[in-house]
């Protein structure tokens, strides 16, 4: 079941957003400003200034909570009611989670380093990895067998308890068994065979990237969590200025914030630029933003990408109604971040092709599941789940188009709900 026609995100209907929001003025204009990539002017939409004032409040909500600062942490309404992640993907709770329990605690060799960051991002959950690590001593590679693993994991199946967390899908190769998590240890297997190598004799970071994409159930948005994830250790020793990804959700984003289509070639030129520029914008907007930790750390690329897929959240939040109010996990621990980040090597920038994204071309995303259906504009629409991408990148779907790229999920759909 697949699709391969081109997505394009709609525009907000800015007219409609409510006056609640403090970040996005129902009667915002857009800034007197362009930018132009490859031989193309794009001009940004009032969005566009909205994804600063989200990153700088965002980020101070964070502030806020390191320091032990009671809530509110905010005067904006939506960010009050709706959870919304960190502007700085490294303070998220799984990276941090993944800097201070997976590479800081156990041995720094490469490989086991890589096979600790592959085994936690095979589940993406920190009970499965707890669990894991509590039960199997020691937990290494060069001690790893798969009975070993696959008692306890099979343990915590048949009690029901979740073994993936339910921010990622993760579609599992068929690898000979019945169940996804075998599949996916086994898959893992697989991939340590060689990923530690590859870790180690890459030129760009995006050679990494590239050769995880060779594998049938390893999509861009998988792929690219997993090389993010390593690069909090030494074993992807590269720059955060050499490579980004774009996703379904930053790309719909970064689509908001301009005005007319932007084509895939010109997507991580504009996130460059957005980059390099981010202090421009927050001087203009006259908003205060501190960057993170004592060195003040700019928003790095895949921070920016990060965001985009939020702002995106923001805008379809606000005309969405609060269902229950969002209650915070409480004070925070201490940031950590990563001492990976204090190498050399990480001050040299090498971006494997200055013509990023060169060729234009149609995606093909392949439908997970379908899970709803609704009326729009006279035609039917279906709520579609995408192999590869979070519960958050499902988007409505025309019905006519997709009956021609996934009929058989659209069957499975109707089968299913009229059972």
């Amino acid at each position: 079941m697949g699709s391969s026609r081109k997505r394009t995100a709609k525009n907000c209907a800015l007219d409609k957003c409510p006056k609640r929001s403090k970040l996005h003025p129902s009667d915002a204009t857009s800034p007197p400003l362009t930018v132009t990539v490859r031989g193309r002017t794009f001009e940004p939409t009032p969005v566009f200034d909205t994804f600063w004032r989200f990153a700088a409040e965002r980020h101070a909500i964070t502030e806020k909570r390191l320091k032990g600062l009671p809530a509110p942490w905010t005067a904006d309404p939506i960010l009050q009611v709706f959870p919304f992640c960190n502007t700085y993907r490294v303070l998220d709770r799984v990276s941090q989670f993944i800097i201070t329990e997976v590479i800081e605690n156990g041995s720094q060799d490469p490989t086991e380093l890589v096979f600790r960051i592959l085994l936690f991002n095979t589940f993406t959950s920190i009970n499965t990895y707890e669990t894991l690590r509590g039960a199997i001593t020691p937990l290494t590679w060069s001690t790893y067998e798969r009975a070993d693993y696959e008692r306890v994991l099979r343990r915590l199946y048949d009690d029901r308890v979740a073994l993936y967390t339910g921010a990622f899908q993760k579609p599992a190769p068929s690898l000979g068994f019945v169940e996804n998590f075998m599949n996916h240890l086994a898959f893992m297997e697989v991939l340590m065979k060689d990923l530690p190598a590859q870790c180690a004799k890459a030129e760009y970071i995006a050679d990494v990237f590239e050769w995880l994409c060779t594998f049938k159930s390893m999509g861009d948005f998988t792929a690219y969590q997993l090389v993010l994830n390593l690069s909090y250790s030494r074993v992807l020793d590269f720059s955060d200025y050499d490579f980004v990804v774009v996703g379904l959700g930053s790309r719909r984003g970064l689509q908001r914030c301009f005005k007319g289509l932007i084509p895939r070639a010109c997507e991580v030129d504009i996130i460059r630029w957005m980059q390099l520029t981010q202090s421009d914008h927050f001087s203009r907007l006259k908003l205060k933003f501190n960057g993170l930790g004592s060195k003040a750390r700019p928003i790095m690329l895949c921070d920016i990408e990060h965001t985009l897929c939020e702002i995106d959240k923001y805008v379809r939040k606000l005309e969405t109604p609060a269902r229950r109010p969002f209650h915070s996990s409480g004070a925070l621990p201490k940031m950590r971040l990563p001492k990976a980040w204090a190498l050399p090597a990480r001050k040299s920038l090498r971006i494997k092709c200055q013509e990023e994204a060169e060729v234009e071309y149609i995606e093909k995303f392949v439908v997970a599941s379908i899970q709803s259906h609704r009326g729009a504009d006279g035609e039917r629409e279906f709520l579609v789940y995408w192999e590869g991408y979070s519960s958050d990148d499902a988007s409505w779907e025309p019905e006519h188009p997709l009956a021609d790229d996934a009929p058989n999920a659209i069957k499975e759909y109707w089968k299913r709900i009229r059972a």
